[in-house]
């Protein structure tokens, strides 16, 4: 996994390192609300240096998903 995104990940969402992995998500992470998604979503664009599509952005809501559109960015 992308050392960067998983800093990011671990950043936003104040979760150790070691807990990101694809099974995280807005489901088993309390923490990881609709602001905090957004939050994920703007770091990842500037930390990782691309833009995700407005029609993506609604489905990233685990680690394996974020993942998934970045394999096809």
């Amino acid at each position: 996994m992308n050392p960067k995104l998983v800093q990011t990940i671990s950043t936003i969402l104040k979760v150790d390192p070691s807990r990101v992995t694809p099974e995280l998500s807005q489901e088993n992470t309390p923490q990881w609300d609709s602001l905090t998604h957004l939050r994920l979503i703007l770091e990842l664009e500037q930390n990782l240096g691309v833009r995700f599509r407005s029609q993506d952005i609604p489905a990233m809501t685990s680690v394996a998903a974020i993942e998934d559109v970045l394999r096809q960015m």
